[in-house]
Parts: structure tokens; sequence; C-alpha cells
């Protein structure tokens, strides 16, 4: 059985695969990582995210694995929702040999545009088991009244 290659030590196959990833991810809007700094170091990536809708309720979940709610900030400002955060990178004494590294580290920010008919004062966020539940209530939107002509 063959041994797995080092992280480091890339087939030239592998190597050209991860050039048109990166290459893809620079012109695609819905990239999940962007390179901050030429991709030494730190990497800007976008969670997961689930926006959904009820009647009384847009309803908007994140992944984030990892982080505490201190690490995240929500706020909502001329209808839209920002949700952003960083996943600290964790130094280690020593060198690990990593044979595949797709765990991402970084600022992070979403935004949502949302309707002007929301309750911006009863926003609620809750974060547990690594995933930011946000509800964003729907105000009261008046309904149209038929007139009848006499």
């Amino acid at each position: 059985m063959k041994a797995p290659t080092k992280y480091s030590e890339l087939s030239p196959l592998e190597a050209i695969r991860r050039d048109l990833d990166r290459i893809f991810d620079e012109i695609s809007p819905l990239s999940k990582m962007r390179s901050s700094n030429g991709g030494n170091g730190m990497e800007l990536w976008a969670p997961d995210t689930d926006v959904s809708e009820t009647d009384s309720a847009y309803m908007v979940s994140v992944d984030l694995p990892g982080l505490s709610k201190e690490d995240v900030e929500v706020s909502y400002s001329d209808n839209r929702l920002t949700i952003s955060g960083k996943r600290k990178y964790e130094e280690k004494e020593e060198e690990e040999d990593f044979l595949r590294k797709e765990r991402y580290h970084g600022t992070f920010t979403r935004s949502f545009t949302l309707p002007s008919e929301v309750k911006a004062d009863d926003i609620k966020a809750n974060f547990k088991d690594g995933v930011l539940s946000v509800r964003i209530p729907k105000s009261e939107v008046k309904k149209s009244k038929q007139i009848s002509i006499e």
C-alpha cells in the first residue's frame, strides 16, 4: 500500500487541480474561500448558511463549528442583516505534517438584504452547538381593502 503524500508534497495533477480551484475561487462571487494576503496565512471564508421564511418571520442559520458566541457579531442596519466573526488560527509549537488541510481560519462576513417589513427591535440571535440561529420577525403588512362603489 502506498504511503499518503504529505500536504506539502503535491503530485503535478493535484497541484494543477488546486491552481484551477484557486482561479475559480477568485472569479466566483459565491466562493467559499478568498485569499486575503496571497494565500500566506489568514483566509477569508464564508460559512454555510440557510435562510428560510415562515408566515411570521425570516430565519437565518449559520454553521460555525469551533467558534463561540464571543467570536461572532450580528448587526442590523438599513434593512441589512450582517453576521461576521473570526476563527483564530491555532499555532502549535511542533510542526505537523498535514496529509490534507481543509479547515479555514480568519475572518468572515455574510450580509443579507431583508424587506423593510421587519420588526428590527425584535430580532433575536441564539448560538448553540456551533450553529447561530437568527430570527427576524415580520411586521404586519397592512392588507389592501376592497372598496365597493356606490
